[in-house]
């Protein structure tokens, strides 16, 4: 069953540009590793510090395995001195999943 993980990330000001960088290089490893689907960070529009993780995995026991790594530990040794506080996460398992089509074609004027 796939898992979906959200995550929130809370950066201290001023060292956002470390965090950013270690966040970049944690999700090119992550989305590399047998089962994992996606994993991206964004940032928050409104509270440039704060990002949040999306991350999805074909079953919990590949996100556990990649929880348990080394490289996960190296990401959490890393973090030392960039959070403001603990990041939060939340876990989901989806037992159904719908990618909606288009309701027509793209509007020409907002083509590149």
């Amino acid at each position: 069953m796939p898992i979906i993980a959200i995550a929130e990330i809370f950066g201290i000001s001023g060292r956002r540009s470390e965090l950013a960088a270690l966040l970049t290089r944690t999700a090119q490893h992550a989305r590399e590793l047998p089962g994992s689907r996606r994993y991206v960070f964004t940032a928050d529009l409104e509270t440039p510090d704060r990002f949040v993780l999306v991350s999805e995995w074909d079953t919990y026991d590949a996100m556990a395995t990649y929880h348990r790594s080394e490289q996960f530990a190296r990401y959490q040794f890393e973090l030392h001195g960039l959070l403001a506080r603990a990041s939060e996460m939340t876990v989901y398992s989806v037992t159904d999943a719908v990618r909606p089509v288009p309701s027509g074609p793209p509007d020409p004027r907002d083509a590149d």
